[in-house]
């Protein structure tokens, strides 16, 4: 259904969009990634949908005519209803498949819900933003290896809490090869001020004194 051609000089990244989607756990990811990639915004049905935060999404592409070898990562946000993603197999079996071609798989919040099913969680660390009932009622999140931190990368497979937005999208992009700056880029959208505007000033005070 994708009207998308990608660029035959850059690698594609996924961006699955679903009814109530968090658009704010993307932002930093996204605003790196575009840099260096053609994010792809992927859909379970071609219908339009709205995120968390209303924002209006018209998916480019579907999952279930997605390409594994075409991907070079998947990015999953989370949701306050994560059961839209509930028993989907073609995004298990797209997930899975990506994952198998040494495709990275960024999943925030509830995001590795997804991990979960796909059984990508299985003996690797990976944190998710479930308390220990809701992961035990979910019965797809192997407990030994849960660990509360903002992000967790363990080979291919990258999971963050929701609030370690920033943090999740500088590691997503590092582990793509989009940012070289990495410090800078993490002192910018931590919101700790911007490194070159700062060493401007500094110099600027150190003329003038």
């Amino acid at each position: 259904m994708s009207d998308v051609t990608p660029s035959t000089h850059r690698p594609r990244v996924d961006l699955l969009v679903y009814p109530g989607f968090s658009e704010f756990e993307v932002t930093v990811a996204l605003a790196l990634l575009a840099r260096t990639h053609d994010v792809v915004t992927l859909g379970l049905t071609p219908d339009p949908v709205r995120g968390e935060g209303g924002l209006r999404v018209v998916p480019d592409d579907l999952v279930s005519d997605a390409r594994p070898e075409d991907v070079a990562a998947v990015v999953i946000p989370g949701a306050l209803d994560m059961s839209v993603v509930a028993d989907a197999p073609a995004l298990i079996a797209f997930v899975r498949a990506v994952h198998a071609r040494g495709g990275v798989i960024g999943a925030i919040c509830g995001g590795p819900f997804v991990l979960g099913q796909a059984g990508l969680l299985d003996g690797a660390p990976y944190t998710v933003t479930f308390n220990a009932q809701q992961r035990a009622f979910l019965g797809v999140f192997p407990e030994a290896h849960f660990v509360y931190r903002d992000v967790v990368r363990a080979g291919n497979t990258i999971t963050a809490q929701g609030h370690a937005f920033a943090e999740f999208g500088v590691t997503l992009a590092q582990a793509l090869g989009a940012v070289r700056d990495v410090e800078g880029v993490r002192t910018f959208y931590r919101g700790l001020g911007n490194p070159g505007m700062d060493a401007e000033a500094a110099s600027a005070s150190a003329v003038s004194e």
